[in-house]
């Protein structure tokens, strides 16, 4: 997770403190006994059923809270209807869902009742180049079925170069062919090297590299197509209705000091947690974690911001946006901001230690709790 150095000095109220309402989600109407290892994504079907992607155990399941059943969706592979790296999901209007296939560069369509389908072309890619991975920095779908994801945080013209000061938003029409900008954003950095051309070019990007706690923006779609922004400073939810931002109030905040067991939460979070992934692609040639990757010590910034990275936003259906805020690492405690569409802090909600959001259906917030003992995931259900 990265976030946002700031000072005192900008952090001034320019939005008077209204009432909010505090809501603590802790008794959940449903939970799943079995465990997964590393939840990517879910999405809730039009039957109540949930559609669970593991990017670790390279799994999709079909989850039946009320009954505590699941069922294995598909099977890894390359062949029609299966998947290599199962990433996001992204909801359809016909009751399908798309499964993100990183390492298989394409889609897989996945029925109301839980049955794989066809596979469909990443856009951009033609089922033949590189294409434009998405699902790593942001994405999701719209009501009509227009998915959305971010520009790779690169000019592929001079891959080499600097990475842009502001990345598009992009959304893509699959029944059109059409993509278009939806929004603006100020992404990640990155480092990006190549070598050779033609079909033996090769791409190495590292994201992320600035210090951890280091300024990014973070974004969500509704459906109707409007698009979340919310910046870090000042902190506030952007709209983008048809192109067209319209800012909702800041929202004051006081930056919390970077401590020395700030520092050794996030060190300690990386050692427990998977292995960094690298995805390689060129020519015929696919793999996943070539070789014996070693990410370099983190650097740190000084102060956090009031999230952390684009992880730390989501938005329901209906356009309400949650924001995970940052806490001191003594605070076991998650809480959501959550604001309306027009951008005003509405609520505050708490979980149960050591949980985070992971999506929302009809009336429902889906919430992941990891267990401290074994570092396993367990599924709840809450009425909202």
């Amino acid at each position: 997770m990265r976030t946002f150095l700031a000072t005192a000095a900008t952090l001034l109220a320019t939005s008077p403190l209204v009432a909010q309402t505090s809501v603590a989600l802790t008794k959940p109407d449903a939970e799943l006994a079995e465990p997964f290892t590393r939840i990517r994504s879910i999405r809730e079907t039009p039957s109540g059923k949930l559609l669970v992607s593991d990017m670790q155990d390279k799994v999709v399941q079909l989850v039946d809270l009320g009954a505590g059943t699941v069922t294995k969706v598909g099977r890894e592979g390359q062949g029609p209807g299966e998947y290599a790296l199962p990433s996001d999901l992204y909801a359809m209007p016909n009751g399908e869902t798309w499964l993100n296939d990183l390492l298989g560069r394409r889609f897989l369509a996945i029925d109301a009742s839980g049955k794989p389908g066809k596979n469909f072309p990443l856009p951009g890619s033609g089922g033949n180049g590189p294409g434009i991975v998405i699902g790593l920095t942001g994405g999701g779908s719209d009501g009509a079925g227009r998915i959305y994801y971010q520009a790779p945080p690169f000019n592929p013209a001079n891959p080499n170069g600097p990475s842009p000061d502001s990345l598009a938003v992009l959304r893509w029409d699959p029944a059109a062919a059409k993509t278009d900008t939806a929004a603006w954003i100020k992404g990640p950095r990155a480092e990006v090297t190549s070598s050779g051309s033609g079909s033996g070019a090769r791409f190495t990007m590292r994201f992320g590299t600035s210090k951890v706690f280091a300024p990014q923006d973070a974004w969500g779609v509704a459906s109707d197509g409007a698009i979340a922004r919310v910046t870090p400073n000042p902190y506030r939810v952007t709209w983008y209705h048809n192109g067209k931002p319209v800012a909702g109030p800041p929202v004051s905040y006081t930056p919390l000091k970077v401590t020395e067991e700030d520092k050794q939460q996030v060190i300690e979070a990386r050692k427990r947690g998977p292995r960094p992934t690298m995805i390689a692609i060129g020519g015929d040639r696919r793999a996943v974690n070539p070789g014996d990757i070693r990410l370099p010590d983190p650097e740190f910034e000084e102060t956090k911001p009031p999230f952390s990275g684009n992880n730390s936003v989501l938005v329901t259906p209906e356009g309400e946006v949650w924001v995970l805020r940052t806490r001191p690492a003594s605070d076991k405690t998650p809480s959501y901001d959550v604001f309306d569409r027009t951008g005003k802090l509405t609520r505050k909600v708490t979980l149960r230690p050591s949980s985070a959001v992971v999506g929302f259906g009809k009336g429902t917030v889906y919430v992941v709790r990891t267990d401290d003992d074994d570092d396993l995931q367990y599924l709840e259900r809450y009425r909202r």
